[in-house]
């Protein structure tokens, strides 16, 4: 992939010396924003990995106002563009009110323009306009972020019986973070993702943390140790239970039990006297 922006060595000068660094053009190409399209989640599912990606263009390719522009037409919705401008924009008046500019929202118009400014990319003033522009946007991608709140997508997330209880934690959190205000990473949130965790899991897991004195005050990583703990041992009860099965078969096939071969033998007669289903001797003639 080319560089938008690349430094390269400026015209020698007078006396034969290398000229300064200097700053060519070489526009992204269409396998660019294809690559950057396929390879990065949607904005409204997963805000903070499109954030990133859009940081590290920004901030590793030097891109010029236009192809800013291009970046976000094929990144963003129009609904969500409209939200980031707007988001940096604000972002940048608020910098201008705190730094006392002058005319604060002429300053923030100034820095994010709605049309292409043609900043010279090889002057002083023209980069300086152009790392400004390029932080506004990496802010306003941040902060412009909306998430379809649907707390019932919370409710709907319960362990699966093979799942591990890591595993599951984790399906949990992600829907929390795409259908939920609530960041199930700060610690005034930990007892509400507790209580979620614990109440989904499998009931075994479930019954073990509950009696546990205070187990909502507990780290998450506590929680799943001893979910952990459950669900492994689970494992090996079922083990138990396959080997017990199998003697009992064996035991079986060997002639134990009520419905062996041997079945009958201890009762009656049989060999040892006469049975009832024994043909009877012939009487003698004194008898």
């Amino acid at each position: 992939m080319q560089l938008p922006l690349r430094e390269v060595p400026g015209p020698p000068s007078a006396d034969g010396n290398p000229g300064p660094m200097q700053y060519t053009y070489v526009p992204f190409t269409t396998t660019d924003f294809f690559n950057w399209k396929t390879h990065t989640p949607l904005y409204f599912t997963n805000p903070a990995a499109v954030a990133s990606m859009i940081e590290s263009v920004m901030l590793t390719h030097n891109p010029t106002w236009a192809d800013c522009q291009q970046l976000m037409l094929t990144m963003f919705t129009t609904e969500e563009r409209a939200r980031i401008n707007s988001s940096a924009r604000k972002i940048l008046l608020a910098q201008a009110v705190a730094d006392a500019k002058p005319h604060p929202e002429a300053w923030a118009e100034e820095h994010y323009p709605k049309t292409d400014p043609k900043w010279p990319y090889n002057t002083v003033e023209g980069v300086a306009h152009l790392q400004t522009y390029r932080t506004a946007v990496i802010m306003g991608v941040k902060a412009g972020r909306k998430k379809p709140t649907n707390m019932g997508k919370i409710a709907d997330v319960v362990q699966e019986v093979k799942e591990s209880p890591s595993a599951f934690l984790e399906r949990l959190l992600d829907v929390y973070r795409m259908y939920s205000p609530i960041d199930p990473e700060t610690t005034e949130n930990q007892r509400l993702i507790n209580s979620s965790f614990v109440g989904q899991s499998q009931r075994d897991i479930r019954n073990k943390i509950q009696r546990i004195d205070g187990f909502l005050g507990k780290g998450i990583s506590e929680l799943v140790e001893i979910a952990n703990k459950v669900y492994h041992n689970r494992d090996l009860e079922e083990i138990k239970k396959q080997k017990g099965h199998t003697g009992v078969v064996g035991y079986m096939g060997n002639g134990g039990g009520r419905g062996g071969p041997d079945r009958g033998r201890a009762r009656g007669r049989g060999a040892r006297g006469r049975g009832r289903g024994a043909p009877r001797e012939p009487l003698g003639p004194n008898q």
